[in-house]
């Protein structure tokens, strides 16, 4: 139905912008998203789209909009931190927001625990965005560190989660837990239903694909739970409006 968190060779995907979603018109989603990386504060920059190409991104997207019967979105994964937010120049439908690490620790995989320092540093990078968008693998450390714990209920993950709902951002329901074999979706559901138990809305679905043949993938996984969890719709984002379609 809809997959708004996919890669392609602009970043460290493996397939075209066309490739993308030409594979999601042959699994039949309504809506796919592209979201390439732009992170300044990743030590690996070849994984990520540079600021002198964000303009050939964009050019490229657009060209294909209208070409396939599909919504094509504009967007990017944009990697924070609570120094700042480093915006591109661009005009995109949406942004995934990601926290992908923490200023001073340069290598989380080194702490027993570094769970409160992670959550900690997210609400505080959260509380810059302006800009509609979701916050992308809110556990992604259990990606990050193989075998690592996931986190736990308590008031750090209560203070996340309000300041993303007073901030207006979305959660994405990322379901690459599944294909990672993590067991289930990033993050995981109690996650969701306390994000709905805050007041929050704005669940959007993505698969973080680095290829085309992962786009769309554990979509109607992700449907059926979401259902179960008492969801009837999920959410998108064009320029500075949400928008929703019913699952």
């Amino acid at each position: 139905m809809i997959d708004i968190h996919n890669h392609t060779i602009f970043s460290d995907g493996k397939d075209s912008v066309a490739d993308v979603i030409q594979a999601a018109v042959e699994r039949d989603l309504k809506i796919v998203g592209i979201s390439d990386h732009f992170d300044p504060y990743l030590l690996r920059q070849d994984v990520c789209l540079q600021p002198e190409k964000v303009s050939s991104y964009s050019r490229e997207i657009e060209r294909l909009k209208g070409s396939y019967p599909i919504t094509v979105l504009s967007g990017l994964e944009l990697g924070l931190q609570s120094t700042g937010i480093s915006w591109p120049v661009g005009d995109f439908d949406y942004y995934i927001y990601s926290v992908h690490t923490v200023p001073g620790f340069p290598d989380l995989r080194d702490m027993e625990d570094p769970w409160d320092i992670y959550l900690e540093e997210a609400a505080m990078a959260v509380e810059l965005i302006d800009k509609p968008g979701f916050l992308g693998h809110l556990d992604f450390l259990r990606r990050h560190i193989p075998g690592s714990k996931p986190p736990s209920p308590g008031e750090l993950m209560n203070i996340l989660l309000k300041q993303i709902i007073a901030c207006d951002v979305g959660l994405e329901f990322n379901t690459s837990g599944w294909m990672y074999r993590l067991g289930d979706p990033t993050p995981q559901p109690w996650v969701i239903e306390r994000y709905l138990e805050l007041g929050g809305r704005l669940i959007t679905i993505g698969s973080d694909s680095h290829r085309a043949i992962s786009v769309g993938k554990y979509n109607n996984d992700a449907l059926n739970l979401l259902r179960k969890l008492g969801i009837s719709e999920v959410f998108y984002a064009v320029k500075d409006r949400y928008l929703s379609i019913p699952i």
